[in-house]
């Protein structure tokens, strides 16, 4: 399997947990908000919904935001409780690791990408984290995130500009 057939894979792995929500609980209520400043620019959300997922032994925590699907943040938390989750660096890790899609003016921006240069190849990610500093299953969830994220469709691959990406969220679900 090749490196964009191994990703796409993986993307389609991620949208799989999403279908196989055990419990998926969405919330509206003006307490509930996740805020994030990317490239120094701060948006808040109130529409952020949390889903627990279950794929044979993967298990995910995702917190997601952006109902209109022009504009939306998507965080996954390969695990089941708080704790602190670090991007995955390796394509095929799906334990206490993470990734962050965050679309705005329409423009993809993930933690990972393909690169397939003269010098280097393969999946690369840059650094960062998702905090789940408390969480109950369908409930709440409140915690902060940070790190890097890059243009998806960037015309330079073999040396990405990356955007910081930072924030918080508390959700409880009504």
């Amino acid at each position: 399997m090749n490196l964009k057939e191994t990703l796409t894979f993986g993307t389609m792995m991620l949208f799989l947990l999403a279908c196989q929500n055990k419990s998926e609980s969405t919330s509206t209520s003006e307490t509930s908000t996740l805020k994030l400043t990317f490239n120094g620019k701060t948006k808040t959300y109130h529409d952020a919904n949390i889903s627990e997922g279950k794929l044979g032994s993967i298990e995910s925590i995702g917190i997601t935001a952006g109902s209109d699907g022009s504009d939306y943040l998507s965080l996954t938390a390969y695990g089941s409780q708080a704790g602190t989750y670090p991007y995955k660096q390796d394509i095929n890790n799906y334990t206490q690791v993470s990734q962050v899609e965050y679309k705005i003016d329409g423009t993809v921006f993930n933690n990972y990408f393909a690169q397939i240069c003269p010098d280097k190849s393969g999946y690369r990610s840059t650094k960062g984290e998702i905090t789940i500093l408390e969480y109950e299953p369908g409930i709440h969830a409140k915690g902060t995130f940070s790190g890097a994220l890059i243009d998806a469709n960037g015309d330079e691959q073999c040396n990405p500009d990356s955007a910081s990406f930072s924030g918080e969220f508390d959700i409880a679900i009504d």
